[in-house]
């Protein structure tokens, strides 16, 4: 089976002809069947070599990192004597392949790349789990340290690669996506590098209880009934009965397990906690876990964009704790709608619409800061005028800021006139 790609540069080849000295570049099985953490590497072990043989039908092979097909190449196996063929020795084949120069990796290629390589491991853990098998966390380790290392660089790729979800793998990548905000979040608020990477781990396995939630459930397209409420609200204890039984844990990874459904008004579950009761991580979980959700599509509902996410979170009076949301919304660089923001051309605006990208919105200016003064009303693409920082607009309007935002939204071609009333002859600067 041998099947060129484009400027012969990759080819699809069956595993039985796959061969010491080739670049592996994609493995064609689903993630939850790979027997290796990366995704692209070069084949040096015979071990690789004979998992490739036993669980992967096919792979597809870069010709400028290594060696290509040979007709003995399905012949070799990591127990046969070496072939007596006129073929040069292993080393010279792969390092006489000049690699072409290509451009780096962007950040988005390279989140990309850890955050599949988190799914499948998440994939493969939560697999063991369903089926009794003994699970091992420390598998998750290194996972948690490319995710802290990858959004310690830019956080901001990080979460755009989990963004994109399939049905069938939404569980692995919103787990990653929770444990990646969960990390960001943390090391926003200044928490220890330790405490950060228990956060990411807290994150990846918050939802392992689903695994016993019927799917028919999970992803109902309509409303649930009470019954299957009740079943869905199981699945907090049901995963944190599964790590218990695990005894490398820090026991805050089991907390956000059985905790992250908790409000701060007490109407969460599974045991209504309140206030004080709600710990600093269990408090990151709940925020990190709802927004990821919102914003994912999923059979029942649309996705939200980020800034009408936040923006709803803000009016969940009671929900989540809201110090803590403020950080988080700190920490995305991405403003809810309705948000008063200081631009760099030093004007105040609200944000009204979603532009280029959710750090860019579209922004309807009203006010100069330099010369105190309303202005008329223009819509702003932030992309070309950065937003500078969230703003009070109790502090800058004081009691009249409700009336001056409403009238502001309602309308982008509200005459000067009403605005001045709105506000009065004075605002602080």
């Amino acid at each position: 089976m041998e099947e060129q790609s484009s400027a012969n540069r990759f080819i699809q080849i069956g595993s039985d002809q796959v061969a010491l000295g080739m670049y592996i570049h994609a493995l064609h099985c689903s993630w939850i069947h790979s027997p290796f953490w990366r995704t692209s590497f070069l084949l040096t072990e015979p071990e690789d070599l004979a998992k490739i043989r036993q669980s992967i039908p096919a792979v597809t092979i870069d010709l400028t990192k290594g060696r290509g097909p040979t007709k003995t190449a399905a012949a070799e196996t990591p127990e046969s004597p070496p072939a007596q063929s006129v073929e040069a020795p292993m080393t010279p084949i792969v390092t006489s392949l000049r690699p072409r120069r290509t451009k780096p990796p962007t950040e988005l290629e390279r989140a990309s790349t850890v955050s599949a390589r988190a799914a499948a491991a998440i994939a493969r853990l939560f697999e063991d789990a369903l089926h009794g098998h003994t699970i091992r966390t420390s598998d998750l380790v290194p996972i948690v340290e490319d995710i802290a290392d990858t959004t310690a660089k830019s956080a901001a790729a990080m979460i755009a690669a989990t963004r994109l979800k399939d049905d069938g793998q939404y569980i692995y990548i919103h787990s990653v996506a929770v444990g990646t905000l969960m990390m960001s979040l943390a090391r926003h608020l200044g928490l220890s590098e330790q405490d950060v990477r228990v956060a990411g781990m807290a994150g990846l396995l918050h939802d392992i209880g689903k695994l016993h939630v019927p799917a028919t459930i999970l992803d109902k397209p309509g409303r649930l009934n009470a019954d299957e409420i009740m079943e869905i609200r199981r699945h907090p204890g049901l995963g944190h009965r599964i790590l218990t039984d695990l005894s490398d844990l820090d026991p805050r990874v089991l907390e956000v397990c059985r905790h992250h459904h908790e409000r701060m008004d007490g109407t969460g579950y599974p045991d209504g906690l309140k206030g004080d009761e709600i710990s600093q991580i269990v408090r990151i979980s709940a925020i990190c876990d709802v927004y990821d959700a919102v914003t994912s599509i999923r059979p029942y509902k649309r996705a939200w964009s980020p800034h009408e996410a936040l923006a709803q979170m803000l009016e969940w009076d009671g929900h989540f704790d809201p110090e803590t949301l403020r950080a988080f919304i700190a920490s995305l660089g991405i403003q809810p709608f309705a948000a008063l923001v200081r631009l760099h051309s030093n004007r105040l605006g609200i944000v009204v619409r979603e532009g280029e990208s959710p750090t860019t919105p579209i922004v309807r200016t009203f006010f100069d800061i330099p010369s105190h003064a309303l202005t008329a009303i223009e819509d702003v693409a932030t992309v070309h005028d950065p937003i500078l920082r969230a703003e009070c607009g109790q502090y800058w309007f004081g009691e009249r800021w409700a009336t001056l935002q409403a009238e502001i939204e309602a309308d982008p071609a509200v005459p000067e006139a009403p605005l001045l009333r709105a506000v009065g002859c004075e605002a602080r600067g």
